[in-house]
């Protein structure tokens, strides 16, 4: 009994540890975009709910970073209803996006300090606090907070492109 006891104690504070550890989300949303009519659009960071998202649109918002899909804009043989998927341009488009459960990488044009500047100008907007946890290099990685929520953000600035990483903490 006693044994039976620890194990669901255990089994209690793992579920405890987990739910509060993946609160926090990240996403990609293109769904503003027309991958029908547009090449190229501009990238901007969002929080919803506990979700990190970076939006991709025709108008520029809070970031003058742009991506341009190599096979973009789409033909009528692409189906708007694959397009729901957060890795459809990338797949259909060529936009240089990677999502997964727990990250989102784009390689963003523009100048690439600049864009580093103006995520962590948003990220403050957005009341995130972020810390610098490796100064210096090529990459700059935060730890972002609001509440309960925490994410790891890499920008690595390069010239006249950027490549942002987002990871849920």
């Amino acid at each position: 009994m006693t044994r039976l006891r620890t194990l669901l104690l255990a089994l209690f504070a793992s579920v405890l540890v987990l739910g509060t550890a993946s609160a926090a989300g990240v996403d990609f949303d293109a769904s503003a975009f027309d991958a029908y009519d547009s090449d190229e659009g501009y990238i901007d960071l969002v929080v919803e709910d506990g979700t990190m998202i970076i939006t991709f649109d025709e108008g520029m918002g809070s970031l003058d970073a742009t991506m341009e899909g190599g096979s973009l804009p789409l033909d009528d043989d692409v189906d708007e209803y694959r397009l729901r998927d957060s890795e459809a341009l990338g797949l259909y488009g060529g936009l240089p996006v990677s999502t997964t459960a727990i990250s989102v990488t784009v390689d963003v044009e523009g100048d690439g300090h600049a864009i580093h500047d103006a995520v962590l100008a948003r990220l403050g907007d957005l009341g995130l606090s972020a810390e610098e946890i490796f100064a210096g290099g090529p990459v700059r990685t935060y730890d972002v907070t609001h509440g309960d929520d925490a994410w790891l953000v890499a920008i690595a600035p390069s010239g006249e492109h950027a490549t942002i990483s987002i990871w849920v903490d």
